[in-house]
């Protein structure tokens, strides 16, 4: 009785197995190939996608983890948004042997983050110029507060293009750096008003770091600036304000 209970059951669960239709060969690396077209179609830089897919053929990733990772960058190319971030960050993952369900958890954090700013400036002039997007996008995706990049937005995306760009990359380095939006907003207004934000203020995060090394509060940088740039100075007119020598970070004169 358990012999001939035994046999039914073995029959019944085959023919169970074979009632599934088996996944055919090669279903995976279709899927795959068919979103790398899409990705490469889209605008998706070729090495990124070939560096997915021999990820796969090595082994290192599975079919759908590199499908997985290949999904967010046409997800952002959909809406229009900066591939060049997403895929460095997607190649720097690939480089750390970082876990793929981590990596698409990054690259949809920096997606929102980018849909979040693409919306502030929706409307706006500055809507125009994608590094506006990529400055702001970036500094949130890294830790500059929303609330600053909107408070920025609102106020300033009304003057001059080269200019607001310019303080885009201020506020998303000095949020970065935690620096009080107030005090950043006191000297990006000092700026704007003279009409002295000139592309080496882009470098005034070293300044405000070296001084902090140095000892002087936030404050006190920012009160020189805000002297500074009403005066249509330099960076070097602050450096020299401030006490320190005319050499930024990097060992090279900061010039007009």
């Amino acid at each position: 009785m358990n012999k001939r209970y035994s046999l039914h059951t073995l029959a019944f669960l085959l023919a169970l197995c074979l009632s599934f239709p088996a996944r055919p060969a090669g279903a995976g690396d279709a899927i795959l190939s068919t979103l790398a077209d899409r990705a490469r179609e889209c605008g998706v830089f070729t090495e990124t996608v070939d560096r997915v897919r021999a990820a796969v053929a090595s082994g290192d990733l599975s079919e759908p983890d590199g499908a997985s990772l290949l999904e967010p960058l046409l997800e952002a190319c959909g809406q229009k948004l900066p591939l060049a971030p997403l895929e460095d960050k997607l190649e720097e993952g690939l480089s750390k042997r970082v876990r793929p369900a981590l990596i698409v958890r990054a690259l949809r954090n920096r997606i929102d983050d980018y849909r979040f700013v693409n919306g502030l400036l929706s409307g706006s002039a500055a809507k125009a110029d994608p590094r506006v997007l990529v400055a702001l996008g970036e500094g949130v995706s890294k830790g500059t507060p929303r609330g600053d990049v909107e408070a920025y937005v609102e106020e300033f995306s009304g003057r001059r293009p080269e200019a607001f760009l310019i303080g885009a990359e201020m506020v998303s380095l000095l949020g970065q750096a935690k620096m009080d939006y107030a005090l950043t907003r006191t000297v990006l207004e000092a700026g704007f008003d003279a009409d002295s934000l000139i592309p080496e203020w882009r470098y005034f995060i070293r300044l405000v770091l070296m001084a902090r090394q140095r000892g002087l509060h936030d404050r006190e940088v920012a009160e020189g600036a805000v002297a500074v740039l009403a005066d249509r100075g330099s960076l070097n007119d602050l450096f020299i304000r401030l006490g320190f020598t005319s050499r930024n970070l990097t060992g090279r004169t900061i010039s007009n």
